[in-house]
């Protein structure tokens, strides 16, 4: 009788290690999913980061942040050039953006009126958008990457 319960012990522990190690496989790669879940492209303070031509200069003491927000409520854009005020409408689907009547403010930026005119230059040419974790990647109807920005948490 001892050997039998001996055999039923061990039978039951060699079963739990089994289950945990499973459970603990599957919560672990559940985990790492969850590590980076996508940030909504609406309602979120989005930081240019990259344009075609390679990464975007940090922005000096006297200039604005290139960034925008999209403001779901009224489908309304908001933002800045990194010199400029950038304001005006969107629409948007599952994959497509286009941005539309877009306008800015008229400062005088001459450090950064190469990189303001290819930063609106981009906006106008985009058709899709992709969100991957806090990074959004806009393309062209080729696929090329325009410009790609990186969420913000302002609070």
């Amino acid at each position: 009788m001892k050997n039998v319960t001996r055999t039923a012990g061990y039978s039951l522990l060699l079963g739990l290690a089994l289950g945990l190690s499973g459970c603990a496989a599957h919560s672990t790669d559940q985990s790492a999913a969850d590590d980076t879940p996508d940030v909504a492209l609406a309602n979120t303070y989005w930081k240019l980061t990259e344009l075609a031509d390679g990464p975007v200069a940090d922005t000096q003491d006297d200039q604005r942040e290139a960034h925008f927000v999209l403001h779901e409520d009224d489908q309304r854009v908001a933002g800045a050039t990194g010199c400029n005020q950038l304001m005006g409408n969107y629409s948007q689907d599952d994959t497509h953006i286009a941005f539309e009547q877009l306008a800015t403010t008229m400062m005088a930026c001459p450090e950064t009126a190469g990189a303001e005119r290819a930063y609106l230059n981009a906006l106008n040419q985009v058709e899709r958008w992709e969100v991957n974790g806090k990074t959004l990647t806009l393309t062209n109807d080729d696929s090329e990457t325009l410009a790609r920005f990186q969420a913000v948490h302002l609070y």
